[in-house]
């Protein structure tokens, strides 16, 4: 008897291990708009936005206009929501999004979320990064989750708490990004081997 329930027990965790809730990803009561001054609103089909979840409760620090992996890094108890990138679309700055899904350890929980968001069409936040698009986080706020299997989340689930972008880069579409004062140096140097050279011959 006592195997039994040992192995019951075990059963029960290991599928506690991979339950899942679902969320209802949408913003469709607030447009999005840049912290700063003035606020600017993200216009629709001009940026995407995703779903980074973690239990609720988990804090996290400001996004800093670095490298999102080193956001991650910072903030170990964070992932990315599969599935949940989104057109910023057909309202400026709003998204009428979908259903994600995420592997909380009790369907029906509440979850922390944060919404980042960033300007243009790159496929994910590394790859907007590295295209030096305008990139931001939302403030953090909790949101209930659905049971995937019976309950799916309501329209009182969808993300209301999104409204505005923090710690946005200041490089809006279309601007080019300053070079840095090395990159700025190794130019010069460049030039200056040139010219002579350019005497010596």
């Amino acid at each position: 008897m006592k195997k039994y329930l040992s192995t019951l027990a075990v059963v029960a965790l290991a599928a506690s291990a991979f339950a899942q809730g679902t969320v209802n990803f949408a913003n469709n009561n607030t447009s999005l708009v840049t912290a700063g001054t003035p606020a600017v609103a993200i216009a629709a089909n001009q940026g995407f936005v995703q779903l980074l979840w973690a239990p609720a409760g988990t804090a996290s620090t400001p996004y800093a206009q670095t490298d999102p992996a080193a956001w991650f890094t910072a903030n170990p108890g964070w992932a990315v929501a599969a599935g949940s990138i989104d057109a910023i679309s057909p309202v400026a700055g709003r998204f009428s999004g979908n259903t994600v899904t995420v592997p909380t350890a009790n369907p029906g929980a509440t979850i922390q979320a944060i919404v980042a968001g960033w300007t243009g069409n790159f496929a994910d936040l590394n790859a907007a990064y590295a295209g030096q698009a305008s990139i931001g986080f939302s403030a953090s706020f909790q949101i209930a989750t659905g049971n995937p299997t019976t309950v799916p989340p309501g329209t009182a689930a969808s993300i209301t708490g999104a409204g505005q972008f923090t710690g946005l880069n200041a490089l809006p579409v279309g601007t080019p990004p300053v070079p840095e004062p090395s990159t700025l140096a190794l130019a010069g140097l460049g030039v200056a081997a040139l010219l002579v050279l350019r005497r010596r011959s």
